[in-house]
């Protein structure tokens, strides 16, 4: 049952670096220590799709996924699940290239990946949520 102390407890995360959502939702959520993160995917801080191949969205999705998890008081040590969406799984290397860099010398989180027939807009290719424990 959700009471009004449960409720009062989330918090919506919104990174002024990062364009407004083009859909009614937060790109996080944090619930005591615990972030949420909504999908994210390449768009650039004026909403325009950055990158035409899995491996350049992915690092304009990562940039936007550090930038939810700063603005929560986190980083990339702090996610424990990533959860993947291409549109073209064979094109998972791209992505782990990205993460492979995002995630060096650090505890790896639990990853699942997904192909899909469409994502949200024409030409994107990728789409990341995570999920981070805060260390505060």
């Amino acid at each position: 049952m959700d009471t009004s102390q449960e409720r009062d407890r989330r918090v919506a995360i919104s990174p002024p670096s990062l364009c407004p959502p083009p859909e009614p939702y937060s790109y996080g959520i944090k619930v005591g220590r615990t972030l949420h993160l909504a999908g994210q995917v390449a768009l650039d801080p004026s909403g325009a799709i950055v990158g035409s191949t899995v491996g350049e969205q992915a690092e304009q999705v990562w940039e936007n996924i550090l930038a939810v998890l700063e603005e929560a008081g986190g980083g990339a040590a702090d996610i424990v699940k990533v959860l993947y969406y291409l549109a073209d799984i064979r094109d998972f290397e791209q992505e782990m290239v990205v993460r492979r860099r995002v995630f060096e010398g650090l505890v790896l989180p639990a990853v699942t990946g997904i192909q899909v027939a469409a994502l949200g807009l024409p030409g994107l290719l990728l789409e990341v949520d995570v999920t981070a424990e805060l260390s505060q």
